[in-house]
């Protein structure tokens, strides 16, 4: 099998038809029924995916400049133009056979067996089915991939690679990143409803990537390719691999793991992902001490933030999720010293030409806590191209209305735990989900307000009226879900006269001068 010329991407047309495609195809009868989106039955596998072409065409179809990324935007290659160039690297995409292997060792001439469905970040580890304490994520649930499933899970591991025990290394970004990718907005550019825009989007100029991170002289297929040649181990006879070790493409075909699928019993049957029937694999060989990626690096995928020397951290989801208290961040870079990744920095600020396109921001990735996966998490938000004055003015309102946000969400949660429990009371559990359901319950009225301000701040018009108006919404939201949540606690511990105390003050704080002078507002809500 190779992933260049067979057909294994499984897709979903305009129309609804479902299909698979190889690479090239992905501009297929883009003018009637184009390609819209991946159709992998996992999330996790169509961010893995979405990355795999993003990082095929950074590797094979870079335009030299931005005219050139805007020619094939508002224009699409053929699929005849893709495959050659495609072409040229096809000898580094084959899936079996005795020689080098897509994200494969080179070598491995021993190490552990493992059954196929431990490829799957969630599945148990060794030490937890050893001590039978796979209670919520069972075992066994993948007891064998079709091939190119299989290369899904691959690639997916590879991308996101947890700590997984002495020298199972982790990714180029770490354990669990967060990827952030440019959409296009469909409502207002429909006919962009396409994944080749989608993918497109997410790539840069040859030499703006370039600049990035890592060596463009070391051009040769296994600085960019890392399975083309023998691994560079990591064990004590080995050495760590930095950015000057390697060409920059490699941060999009990074192999930390060393593992080889095992195509000794492949047979027919029924993959346990996907239910089709495929060409199975039951088994791999994995070994430690692979590939260890260390100092800096800069992924153009991935938001970072410094630390206090200076290293660039990749951003990594919380048990929080991802909504719009994270916005500012990732978005503008202006939150705690974020620095938004280098695909949404260069489309929003650095590039005229493409700034006018209308995107929106797809943000996902895995909440890891060292090897176990905690959850997944993925969301859509809005994205707005700025220049000053209007963006410090915009920046400065927004950085306002999530300060209030803020503190009415944690009162909230004060508020509840002082009606729930007695004075002094020992209270233990994580109290965390009050905030969260705040937050998640506003976000809808947020990314409406933040639209309006776009356009209030950009015609040079007063802001005060929306914030007073969001103002409103946190107020009305925490009398709301305190009323709702007030009722979920002990019965035997109820209090009426606490529980009104409680509801009292916070109406009170949702009234103090902090927040209303973050909101710059002199009206006032009247006390029951």
């Amino acid at each position: 099998m190779n992933l260049l010329n067979d057909q294994w991407l499984p897709i979903c047309r305009k129309c609804g038809t479902r299909e698979q495609i190889a690479p090239w195809q992905i501009t297929d009868n883009i003018e009637t029924d184009p390609v819209v989106k991946l159709n992998s039955p996992r999330p996790d596998f169509n961010g893995a995916l979405v990355q795999f072409f993003i990082g095929l065409l950074q590797t094979a179809f870079a335009p030299k400049d931005d005219y050139e990324w805007m020619k094939y935007y508002e224009t699409p290659p053929s699929t005849q133009i893709l495959q050659d160039a495609f072409l040229q690297y096809e000898h580094a995409f084959n899936v079996d056979g005795g020689g080098p292997r897509f994200m494969q060792d080179y070598d491995l001439a021993d190490g552990e067996r493992k059954e196929i469905g431990a490829l799957l970040i969630e599945e148990p580890g060794a030490n937890t089915l050893r001590e039978n304490k796979d209670h919520f994520i069972k075992r066994g649930k993948a007891e064998a991939l079709g091939v190119g499933t299989a290369v899904t899970a691959l690639l997916t591991l590879q991308l996101n690679a947890p700590s997984g025990g002495a020298g199972h290394r982790t990714s180029i970004r770490g354990g669990g990143p967060m990827t952030t990718l440019l959409v296009p907005d469909v409502l207002r550019n429909p006919q962009h409803n396409t994944l080749w825009h989608l993918a497109w989007l997410n790539v840069l100029p040859k030499k703006e990537f370039e600049r990035l991170c890592g060596n463009p002289d070391k051009n040769d297929d296994e600085s960019i390719f890392p399975w083309l040649g023998p691994t560079r181990t990591s064990d004590k006879k080995g050495r760590d691999t930095t950015s000057e070790d390697v060409h920059p493409l490699q941060v999009y075909w990074s192999m930390p793991r060393r593992i080889r699928l095992d195509f000794t019993e492949a047979d027919n049957g029924t993959c346990s992902i996907t239910g089709k029937k495929a060409f199975l694999l039951r088994h791999f060989t994995a070994k430690n001490y692979g590939i260890n990626y260390s100092g800096p690096w800069r992924h153009p995928l991935s938001p970072y933030r410094f630390d206090t020397e200076g290293m660039s951290l990749p951003l990594h989801p919380q048990p929080d999720g991802l909504g719009y208290r994270h916005w500012l961040g990732l978005a503008l870079g202006e939150k705690e010293g974020v620095v938004p990744a280098s695909v949404v920095h260069h489309h929003c600020f650095k590039s005229g030409i493409r700034s006018r396109i209308k995107t929106q921001l797809w943000v996902f990735g895995y909440d890891m806590d060292n090897m176990k996966a905690r959850g997944w998490h993925e969301a859509h938000m809005p994205l707005y191209h700025l220049e000053n004055p209007y963006r410090d003015i915009f920046v400065d309102t927004v950085r306002d209305l999530l300060s209030a946000t803020g503190l009415v969400a944690d009162n909230l949660r004060g508020s509840l735990k002082n009606a729930w429990f007695k004075p002094k009371a020992k209270v233990r559990g994580d109290l965390s989900f009050i905030a969260n359901s705040f937050w998640h319950n506003t976000e809808h009225d947020f990314y409406t307000l933040l639209d309006r301000l776009y356009s209030v701040v950009t015609q040079g018009e007063d802001e005060t009226a929306l914030c007073q108006s969001w103002f409103l919404v946190l107020h009305k939201a925490s009398l709301g879900l305190f009323d709702i949540w007030v009722v979920s606690g002990s019965v035997e511990d109820g209090d009426p006269k606490r529980i009104a105390l409680a509801r009292r003050d916070l109406r009170k704080f949702n009234n103090k001068k902090t927040i209303r002078s973050a909101l710059r507002l002199d009206i006032k809500i009247e006390e029951e």
